[in-house]
């Protein structure tokens, strides 16, 4: 047998177990809008893992799948960073929000000793969008896979919080309806929450809010420009991975040729597979134990980090007239 068809043969049962769960998160994500299937992949991962006594059986095609699905699936993510589509006047107020959320969760979690990598990460989660950002920034940082599940599942439990408890905020506050979409656009880490809070107070809220929430994925691009530069830091070199270099170019492409912009409804759930795929294989290499060393204390830094931004812009808002 060659060395090809040995490697196929051993990764077999990983591959289809991996591939399998990230199928059926992408098909459930299609359910409400809130379902995120790179969410579900890692839980489902996590929950099947545990079902194993011996995961050797599988090992290899869960690393193959690391390999081959996660750069593809970042370098493709790159279709999404569309900058013409957004405001240029919500700026100001979204980069404001945009650095504090970072900052504060970046040093509340540091405080709370977590490492640097899965400080970032959290940072980056609850600043950007979610685990799609986590994703993509956590390999140039060398994060590890439990700092990546724990940095996904921190912040996807902040955000479901918040878009259950925004949906009383207009009437309990008195809140107007384009206060409440920009809180709900800056304020919740993932585009589905925040189609979900924000069509409380209609459709026109909801598209106020994914104005911003727009805004907030392209910061991804400036995000990964520093977390390279951060790592290159960090190591005496400078080194651009080829699925990051793929990621600025595309990035780049989609805004500037509209053949290639017309494409990126096409590929937008390609890189969704490919990184559900990851995570999935993410979640199949973790067990329990590795998630609950740390305790709760990166989900407190988290919901701390949220919540002090989410009182600072609804006191801001309150004396804007």
């Amino acid at each position: 047998m060659s060395a090809a068809k040995r490697l196929i043969w051993e990764a077999g049962p990983g591959l289809g177990i991996t591939f399998t769960i990230a199928v059926i998160s992408f098909l459930a994500s299609s359910m409400h809008p809130s379902f995120d299937a790179l969410v579900i992949s890692i839980i489902f991962g996590i929950l099947v893992a545990n079902m194993f006594d011996d995961r050797e059986i599988i090992q290899k095609g869960i690393d193959l799948a690391l390999k081959v699905f996660l750069p593809l699936g970042i370098a493709l993510y790159g279709f999404q960073l569309k900058f013409a589509a957004v405001e240029t006047r919500l700026l100001p107020g979204i980069l404001v929000v945009f650095v504090l959320m970072f900052s504060i969760s970046y040093f509340i979690a540091r405080g709370f000793g977590l490492e640097r990598p899965l400080s970032l990460l959290l940072g980056t989660g609850l600043s950007v969008c979610g685990a799609s950002a986590i994703v993509v920034i956590a390999p140039i940082l060398g994060a590890r896979k439990q700092e990546t599940s724990i940095s996904v599942l921190s912040v996807i439990t902040v955000g479901l919080t918040g878009m259950l408890i925004y949906r009383f905020l207009p009437e309990m506050l008195g809140m107007e309806m384009e206060k409440f979409a920009f809180l709900t656009g800056t304020t919740l880490p993932m585009l589905g929450q925040v189609k979900v809070a924000s069509l409380v107070m209609g459709k026109e809220s909801l598209a106020i809010a994914l104005n911003y929430k727009l805004i907030r994925i392209s910061a991804l691009a400036v995000v990964a420009v520093l977390a390279l530069a951060f790592s290159g830091a960090r190591e005496r070199r400078f080194h651009v991975p080829w699925f990051m270099v793929v990621f600025f170019a595309l990035a780049v492409a989609v805004n500037i040729s509209e053949p290639i912009a017309s494409l990126s409804g096409a590929m937008r759930p390609v890189s969704k597979v490919f990184l559900s795929t990851a995570l999935a294989a993410v979640g199949l290499s973790i067990d329990f134990d590795s998630i609950t060393e740390r305790g709760a204390r990166p989900l407190i830094a988290a919901f701390l980090a949220w919540g002090i931004i989410v009182m600072v812009v609804y006191l801001a808002l309150s004396v804007v007239v």
